[in-house]
């Protein structure tokens, strides 16, 4: 008996200091993405084209479903309350981290106690834009129209408390520029705007404006990031416009239920980046103006919470409210 007990203690011991059963062997049966806004846009973009990689590279079906709603909070909660052992994973904007909690009173997840950060994916740029028959044709020309005709000029946004709009209110902030904002719901009526002169101007994403812009019907004046765009090489940064160190961009990435095992979060990690660096998968997103970029777990938290920081400071001083 006591031969019997001893074993048994040594059995639980080591037991114990295993890893958890279902991290073994990962992954072992269909793993679904969850992409929190509609088919078409550059989440659903890249959430297919990471799902292809992952399905390819370990042989399992990758599921992507579009689960939109609510700002992406309907699809984020789905993957929160999920069981955080890597077979649902969520593919998002910094909205979800790093804007909606400022702008909501209420939310049913805590960005940074709910989600495991697995990488970042992807920073897609804004282009400032006029209708083709705007008469600026730099960014420093628009500036000076607008500041000749305070209060007078008006652009469109996807939103209140869209990238689009809280972007422009950065934008006027370190400018002085006086505009009026006009939210849409949605990018596509407010570009359609902007190409009918309805409204001036609109700060908006690759996917939304290049196929205007080449088609002549919009003009791109600036963009918003540090770098230039690879799909817009000629078009000058912002910063190159004279707003110094001016730098906005809509981040993607990869998260996880809260309390994932270390080791399927360096796995999907590690997969998720190597093919980041695949030419043909890089290209793809490139042509719709989106930059592949990947970054470890601890690189993606530090990232999310200076962003918080960031954004929390120009929704005050804008006062963007949402009921």
């Amino acid at each position: 008996m006591r031969r019997l007990s001893l074993v048994l203690t040594v059995a639980c011991i080591a037991l114990a200091a295993s890893p958890p059963v279902f991290s073994q062997g990962y992954p072992n049966k269909p793993i679904q993405i969850i992409a929190p806004y509609p088919p078409g846009g550059a989440t659903d973009m890249i959430s297919r084209s990471i799902g292809k990689h992952l399905q390819d590279a370990w042989h399992q079906p990758v599921i992507v479903e579009n689960r939109p709603g609510n700002s992406g909070i309907i699809g984020a909660t789905q993957v929160a309350r999920s069981a955080p052992d890597g077979y649902t994973i969520l593919i998002g904007s910094q909205a979800l981290y790093s804007v909606n909690p400022i702008l909501m009173k209420a939310m049913p997840y805590d960005a940074n106690k709910d989600f495991t950060p697995i990488t970042q994916v992807a920073k897609l740029p804004s282009f400032f834009v006029v209708s083709a028959s705007s008469p600026s044709n730099t960014f420093q020309e628009f500036v000076k129209y607008v500041k000749a005709n305070p209060g007078k000029v008006a652009y469109g946004s996807a939103g209140v408390g869209t990238a689009q709009h809280i972007f422009m209110e950065m934008l006027k902030r370190e400018t002085g520029m006086d505009m009026l904002h006009v939210a849409y719901k949605g990018s596509a009526p407010a570009i359609i705007d902007v190409v009918g002169g309805q409204v001036q101007a609109a700060i908006d994403f690759g996917p939304s404006v290049l196929p205007h812009i080449k088609s002549g019907k919009l003009k791109a004046l600036a963009v918003s990031t540090r770098e230039r765009s690879t799909a817009l090489p000629n078009v000058p940064t912002l910063s190159e416009s004279g707003v110094p160190d001016f730098d906005a961009a809509t981040w993607f990435a990869v998260h996880g239920p809260g309390g994932m095992p270390k080791d399927i979060v360096e796995r999907l990690s590690r997969e998720i980046n190597r093919g980041l660096q695949d030419p043909a998968f890089r290209s793809r997103l490139e042509a719709l103006g989106i930059n592949p970029q990947g970054s470890t777990p601890e690189e993606l938290r530090t990232l999310q919470i200076d962003e918080t920081v960031k954004w929390k400071a120009v929704i005050e001083a804008a006062d963007i409210r949402l009921e």
